[in-house]
């Protein structure tokens, strides 16, 4: 199994991958948490030039990749 995700993190930058599994990882909690991410700055005027639901799906989608990039690098670290 560990060879098999490992094609994921042969690149020899491990350090970056653990820096943005950390980052997926605040971004699932701040969902748990229920942060309100509508009033950031940047998602208030994405709403204003792309309409209002625009950001609320922006940061839906950002939470499915997170989710994912969790999915297939956790285990990475976790095994070695």
């Amino acid at each position: 199994m560990q060879d098999i995700l490992g094609v994921f993190t042969d690149s020899g930058n491990t350090t970056m991958t653990l820096i943005l599994l950390i980052i997926a990882c605040l971004r699932v909690y701040l969902e748990v948490v229920g942060f309100n991410f509508e009033k950031l700055p940047l998602t208030c005027s994405l709403n204003n030039r792309m309409g209002n639901d625009y950001g609320k799906k922006l940061h839906r989608y950002g939470l499915f990749f997170s989710i994912g990039y969790i999915i297939l690098f956790a285990p990475t670290f976790l095994l070695s």
